[in-house]
This record gives C-alpha cells, structure tokens and sequence, in this order.
C-alpha cells in the first residue's frame, strides 16, 4: 500500500463562481497490484479536506494506518482509496451542483471517477464520509448507478432539526453584513478564523448556496434578515435536498445497493433523529441497509470506520 498524490485540472470547475481553484490535490492511498480493485472516495466533512485523514495524529489513527491494521486483522483485503479536495471559500462543500458554487457533482462523476476507473480498470464504486461528507455519499449514492456501496456517517437529514436551530443564533451576526459575499471575504481576511460565530454563519451562507442558489448565482437565505420569518419558497428548496424526502424519489434506485448508515446518540446537530427516518424509511420500502444508532457525539468519531470500510469493501467485493 502506497500513498500518492497529484493535481487534477478539472474543465468543469474552471470559471467556478467563488473562484476556488480549479487544479485540485487529489491524494490516493493505492494498493499493491491496484488494478480491478475497487474504487471507495472519501467525502470530508465541513471545515475539513478529505486529504486531512492522511494527517498524523498521536492519539487517532490516520487513514493509511488504519487501513494497514485492519488489513492485517484479516478485516479488509484492500480497496483504493480516492480523497479528493473539494475545499471551497465557504467553508466545505455538500457536494451536489450549484451554480452559486460550482458544479462538484459534475466534476465527481463526469471527471474525477472516471479517471479513476479508467486507470485501475474498475467498474465497483464506494462513497464513505462524515457530516457533509455522508449527506454527499448518500445524495450522489441516490442518484447514480455507477455507486454501489455507501457509508454515511452522521450524514445532513432532516433538516428541521438539523438546520433550524441554527437560524435564530446566526440572524442577528448575519444583519452586520450587506450580503452573503460580504460575509464571506470578511472571514477570509480575519487572524482568527475559528470563532463560534463565524463558523456558524459560515455554515449557514454555505448550505444557502448549495442548497437554495438563485438563477443567476446568488446566495438566497431561507429567512427574512429583519424579523426572522422563514421563506417558504426557498425554504422548500432546501426540503427538496434533504436526503429524508429524496429517498422518496429515488428509493429504486437504491435497491440491491450496499447501505450503511450509523449516528451518535448525542450528535450535537440532532442528526440522530434525521438518521432514525431513514432507517425506518427503508425498512419500509424493503431497502436492505446496516443501521447503528452508537452511544456518542458528532465529533472525533473516525474509529466507526472500521466497521464502514470492512462493510463497504464486503459490499464492492461481492458486486
């Protein structure tokens, strides 16, 4: 097992409307003889690059490292792993298209994974992540045929109690700001660039952007700035995205996939609830899944993966 890295020029993310780089670091943690093996990516979480799970961490195990132990456990054979950066100036991504942020569900699947299947001679495809990541996985496992395994951990749904909650606290930070954009390069000129409150509001102008983008590119909030009232129109757009609602929509396509899901207890952003009507949701709709509600947070959960990558590569192997 080896790991490399590279610069991948991506066409489609040339021009984006943040003007985030469009030359993107992709790192690969590749396996001896990579050929017909198959293919997982890693989606990050908010905040965060996938390329961040190769970090050295005294206390936490890293990818490679943890992909080395449970290949010498016996619990994996070895699959090739892709993380790609997909960073933007708000902060993370959700990795679906939006033209206030850039088509990344585009350059995921008409780019980068064909790529990558080319090169190692693959058609079995893997998407695990965390957070955004696992609401990514989840999305894009909905809506294409070529994923056949998921793993979302802690994954966006039901907005409701995901999002809400955030908009009293961030409204009256938000009114400092004559709009979105402003917001944005003010944060990026800061010393300190972890303050609650700037990561909070951050967080809300990212989900506006990937979740309610106006025709010509503009960042929509879901809500009134000067009394808070929530916009049901744009508000609706953000339910269309909730992978709760989706799943109604595109269940076929889910049919004899591999789906792993699992949630904290005590996630700090009530995921947990979100997690609970997927599960009973396909249950319902007879979509065979793994579901595990473990005791814990949201945050500093990675040894779970253990449990999604033996599963993922269980699911891929057998395809």
């Amino acid at each position: 097992m080896q790991v490399k890295s590279m610069e991948f020029e991506s066409n489609i993310l040339r021009d984006n409307p943040l003007n985030d780089p469009y030359i993107r670091k992709v790192s690969v943690i590749e396996q001896e003889n990579p050929e017909g093996k198959p293919i997982i990516v890693f989606l990050s979480g908010y905040f965060g690059s996938s390329i961040s799970q190769l970090n050295y961490d005294p206390i936490i195990e890293n990818l490679p490292t943890k992909l080395a132990r449970l290949k010498k456990e016996g619990k994996i054979t070895g699959c090739n792993i892709i993380l790609p950066d997909m960073f933007t100036k708000l902060g993370g991504n959700q990795y679906i298209n939006s033209n206030a942020v850039g088509l990344y569900e585009d350059f995921l699947f008409k780019e980068l994974l064909p790529y990558f299947l080319d090169l190692y001679q693959t058609n079995k495809v893997g998407l695990m992540g965390k957070s955004s990541g696992g609401y990514g996985s989840l999305v894009l496992g909905m809506k294409y045929d070529i994923v056949s395994a998921i793993a979302s951990h802690s994954g966006d749904a039901y907005f409701e109690y995901t999002y809400l909650p955030f908009f009293p606290k961030v409204i009256p930070y938000l009114r400092k700001f004559k709009d979105p954009l402003d917001l944005i390069n003010t944060y990026w000129n800061k010393s300190n660039k972890k303050r609650r409150e700037d990561l909070n509001a951050l967080i809300l102008i990212g989900m506006s952007a990937f979740y309610s983008p106006g025709e010509n590119g503009e960042i929509l909030l879901p809500f009134d700035l000067e009394t808070g009232e929530i916009l049901e129109d744009i508000w609706k757009k953000w339910l269309e995205k909730d992978p709760v609602r989706m799943i109604d929509k595109y269940y076929e396509k889910l049919r004899g996939k591999g789906i792993y899901l699992d949630v904290g207890n005590k996630d700090e952003f009530n995921i947990q609830y979100g997690t609970r009507i997927l599960h009973k949701k396909m249950r319902k709709l007879g979509l065979t899944h793994y579901f595990e509600e473990f005791d814990g947070g949201h945050m500093n959960t990675s040894f779970r993966y253990d449990l999604s990558l033996a599963y993922l590569e269980r699911q891929l192997v057998r395809k």
